[in-house]
Order: structure tokens, then C-alpha cells, then sequence
């Protein structure tokens, strides 16, 4: 069931993330850093499993992380597979419900006049009364009041890439759908894009006042697209007009962001020692005695046979005796009174009496035995020749 931990994991860690945000970071006027701190904490939420640390382990939980790895063998119908069942529909049916939005968005692509315009694509909707955008594609109804307000806040969504913010939202959706918490989290990612276009809007050329006044005579209920950033919202109107007036947060206020760094060495400390699991992948700071750990190795390996050579032990030759140096007569003798002293004693060194066998006396051929019927042609060897006796003398 290692994949099913590994979601409740990660979305235990992304929900403590999104908690605080809303605890300490949301009625802050920082969008930016609010931004990126959810999209990097919606990243880090699914990474956090896949890192340990090997100092922490302990040597018994090692041994328990290798025979957890060991492969056994199930039946087909379990608890694993029929939460993994239920899983996969539910992931199923976002999924489609994502390609159906990508559908909308190209028939309405190919049915509406595309303009291009300063590097971008216009596309005009007749009658629609709406504007959005999608990456580069700004979907807008020509005969919208104040059409130049419109443009320049949608400007703002296709210039910061907010598109990809939502498809990536989208992707984490579709795998921890079933925890609530990602709907909220996908919400206020889009509310922190329109916070961001609004600031943007109102910074130089309209009042904060007249924007509000024309969100509010402008908005109504359009067709709802998860994959769009749409100008005229009803059900997040009241908030961003509030965050219009908003008092801007004092700049030291940035430094909650430090806290999250405590945060995640705290998660990571909880993936080491809480969670018994073969997908930690990667040691960020292995243990000395642990050795070449590795999670994925499902058996220890064997360790390879040394080849030992027992040496016979050498006899030892003692050592010569010293030899004598001649002895002084000048200093040694009787007119001196003084006797030389004793030679000094060799030592004692033990005979070896090794006796060697004599060799075997030589055994004479015996001579082959004859079968019935057959005869043995016996070569005798030529006499040695005698040398001649020398002559006597006289």
C-alpha cells in the first residue's frame, strides 16, 4: 500500500501548509510572496516523502524498511485494491471534466474572430458580455464599456503566466481529490491573481473608487471555466473590493515567510522517523554506520567468498654464533694481573637429525607371459666388447 501512503503523506503536509497560510499569511497585502509560497508549497507537498534523513534512522528501522521491501504476494480482491478502485474513478472524472474545459476553450476559439494584436490574439465574442484569459488568448466581447480597463487588467494575468499557476492547481486537484482542502487552495490562488490585477489596474491611471464602481455595475453570473481568469466574477467580488481598501501590510510583515523554513524541517524530520516506507528515495544526510543503505534494495546481498591461504609456518634457523675478535695482549695478560674474560657462549642451538629413507632396491621387468598360441620372440642384448691385454715386455 505504498502508494496509498504516499498521498495521505503528501496531503497531510500540503493541508499543514495551506492551515498555515490561513492562519498567519492571508490577510496579508504581500500577493507576490503569497503567491509563490502556495505554489511552492503545493510542489514541496508531494516531494517531502521521497526525502529522509539517514542520521535519524535507526539501525532496527532499517533492518524493518528491507523486509518491508520484500515482494509478497496478494489476492486479488483486497482493501488496497478497492481503495485504489475508488481512487482512480474519482481522479478519472476530474480528469475528463479538465479536458472538457480545454474542449470549450478551442470551439470557442475556432467558431470566434481571432485579431492579433501587439504579439497577442484577441479573440472577439459577440453578445457574451465576458472577458477572460488563457496564457496568451485574451476572450473578450467588443462591445464591453471601458473595454480599455478590461484589457490592461487581463494584461496583467497573461504577463505573470497565471495561466500556468491554474493548471498546475488543476493537476494537484485531480490527484489529492479527495482532500477539501485543495478547493480552497485552488480558490485562493485565483483570488490572489485578481488581487494582483486589480493592484496593478488601479496603480496609475483609475481611482480604487471608480474600479469598484465599475466591477459592481459590470459583474454578473457568467459561465463558470476552471482553467480562466474571468474579470467579472460574482462570488469573489465582495472580497476583492475589501482588499481594494486594504491597508498595506508593513514590510517586516514579509518575514512570516521565514517561519515556513522551521515548517518543513519539521515535515522532514516526521518523513524520517513517523513513516515506515520504501519510496524515500533520496538521503540527505546519510548516517557513517549505515553503510551503502539504499531503500529501493529489497534483499541484503551476499557477501563475495575471500579465497584464504594458510601458511605453513618457516622453521627458524638460528642464528650464527658471534665471532671472536682477537684478544689484546697488552691489556690481558699476567703481567697485568688481569685475567681475559671468558669467550662468550654460543647459543644453545638444537640438532635437527633428519634421516632420509634409502631408495627402494630396483626391481627387475618380469618377463611377459605368453598366451595359448602364442609365441614369445626373446631378443637377447649384444655382449660388451673386450679390450685387448697390452703386450708384455721381454
Amino acid at each position: 500500500m505504498s502508494w496509498i501512503y504516499y498521498l495521505l503523506e503528501a496531503n497531510l503536509y500540503l493541508s499543514i501548509f495551506y492551515v498555515f497560510y490561513r492562519l498567519v499569511l492571508h490577510k496579508e497585502t504581500f500577493y507576490a510572496a503569497n503567491r509563490f509560497y502556495l505554489l511552492i508549497a503545493s510542489v514541496l507537498a508531494f516531494t517531502l516523502p521521497f526525502l529522509q534523513i539517514g542520521f535519524l534512522l535507526k539501525p532496527a528501522l532499517q533492518y524493518q524498511q528491507i523486509a518491508y521491501n520484500q515482494v509478497e504476494e496478494f489476492p486479488i480482491l483486497t482493501l488496497e485494491n478497492g481503495l485504489l478502485l475508488i481512487y482512480g474513478i474519482g481522479a478519472a472524472c476530474l480528469l475528463l471534466r479538465l479536458l472538457v474545459s480545454f474542449k470549450h476553450i478551442i470551439a470557442m476559439l475556432a467558431k470566434a474572430d481571432v485579431k492579433l494584436e501587439n504579439g497577442l490574439k484577441v479573440i472577439e465574442l459577440s453578445n457574451t458580455k465576458t472577458a477572460f484569459s488563457f496564457f496568451n488568448l485574451l476572450f473578450i466581447d467588443p462591445s464591453l464599456p471601458q473595454k480599455n480597463i478590461v484589457v490592461k487588467h487581463e494584461m496583467v494575468h497573461i504577463n505573470q503566466k497565471h495561466s500556468i499557476d491554474v493548471l498546475l492547481l488543476e493537476f494537484v486537484q485531480i490527484i489529492s481529490w479527495f482532500n477539501p482542502l485543495i478547493y480552497l487552495l485552488k480558490k485562493d490562488i485565483k483570488l490572489l491573481h485578481e488581487y494582483l490585477a486589480d493592484e496593478a489596474t488601479t496603480k496609475n491611471e483609475i481611482a480604487k473608487y471608480e474600479y469598484a464602481m465599475f466591477l459592481i455595475q459590470n459583474t454578473y453570473d457568467s459561465q463558470n471555466l476552471s482553467l480562466t481568469n474571468q474579470i467579472f466574477n460574482s462570488s469573489i467580488l465582495k472580497q476583492r473590493i475589501t482588499m481594494l481598501n486594504q491597508k498595506k501590510s508593513a514590510k517586516w510583515a514579509r518575514l512570516r515567510l521565514l517561519v515556513a523554513m522551521p515548517l518543513v524541517g519539521a515535515m522532514l524530520c516526521t518523513s524520517t522517523m513517523a513513516f515506515t516506507k520504501d519510496y524515500g528515495i533520496l538521503d540527505l544526510y546519510p548516517k557513517s554506520n549505515l553503510g551503502n543503505f539504499s531503500p529501493k534494495q529489497t534483499t541484503p546481498k551476499k557477501a563475495k567468498a575471500k579465497e584464504i591461504v594458510i601458511e605453513e609456518p618457516t622453521r627458524q634457523v638460528p642464528p650464527p654464533p658471534p665471532i671472536e675478535k682477537p684478544r689484546n695482549k697488552k691489556l690481558y695478560g699476567k703481567k697485568n694481573g688481569q685475567n681475559p674474560p671468558p669467550p662468550p657462549k654460543a647459543p644453545a642451538t638444537k640438532s635437527l637429525d633428519i634421516k632420509i629413507a634409502p631408495p627402494p632396491p630396483p626391481v627387475e621387468p618380469k618377463a611377459p607371459k605368453a598366451a595359448k598360441g602364442e609365441v614369445l620372440e626373446i631378443r637377447l642384448a649384444p655382449p660388451p666388447p673386450i679390450e685387448p691385454k697390452p703386450a708384455k715386455k721381454g
